[in-house]
């Protein structure tokens, strides 16, 4: 699981970050709200902790700015402004916990792990959409332009975490986690033979350069040819 820590007391973020990679997280951390949303927005995190004040601004504004550019990645404020407002101001600008500072380790890996195991998978009847290409659940198919395209239960799944990140790079140990599981043991040629017969039956129904790579990083789906 990756995890993106937002937190300006240096000592405070050390120690967050050694916390997490004990339990087996693979944590980004930066200091600044501008970097908060540079990174919500281009990498795909499962859940980020967030401080509320920043040097260059406050947490609630990253928080604004992720939502309105479509990301959907779970936050829990984590601060010591702690008042009823404070707490309901977050929330209302869509965070989806707030834990306040002094806090007990044990509690916070508690309700990140809780965020982590909320988001579900598409329901049977859901559908999901991303410029002119829609993913369907029940059938497992892929539509653009009028065509449909059949996935493998792999594909489908490998889909469905592209989807789900629209916008967003995912590296190569999320996608692995996705598809086979957190914990099982999967080559790298096997996610690359995945994503590469995936882009082939993406261009047979015209959608051209379905799945860019990010060299050294991951993938990120891309929605039209440009």
């Amino acid at each position: 699981m990756r995890l993106l820590i937002v937190e300006d007391e240096l000592q405070l973020q050390r120690e967050l970050v050694a916390l997490f990679e004990q339990n087996a997280y693979i944590v980004d951390a930066v200091d600044t709200m501008f970097d908060a949303v540079e990174h919500g927005i281009s990498m795909a995190y499962d859940c980020i902790v967030l401080d509320y004040m920043l040097p260059d601004g406050d947490g609630i504004e990253a928080l604004a700015e992720l939502r309105e550019a479509g990301c959907t990645t779970p936050v829990l404020m984590l601060t010591v402004k702690n008042e009823p407002q404070d707490r309901v101001r977050g929330l209302n600008q869509g965070a989806d916990d707030y834990l306040g500072k002094p806090f007990h380790p044990e509690e916070l890996l508690a309700r990140v792990g809780a965020l982590v195991r909320r988001v579900p998978a598409l329901a049977p009847e859901e559908s999901v959409s991303y410029g002119r290409v829609t993913l369907r659940t029940r059938t497992r198919t892929l539509e653009y332009q009028s065509k449909t395209l059949e996935l493998t239960s792999k594909e489908f799944a490998l889909m469905e975490a592209l989807f789900r990140h629209r916008h967003q790079l995912l590296t190569r140990d999320q996608l692995i986690a996705k598809v086979w599981g957190p914990d099982a043991e999967v080559a790298d040629s096997a996610l690359d033979t995945y994503v590469y017969f995936l882009r082939k039956k993406c261009a047979n129904i015209g959608w051209k350069n379905a799945i860019v790579t990010v060299r050294g990083r991951g993938y990120v789906l891309q929605p039209e040819e440009p």
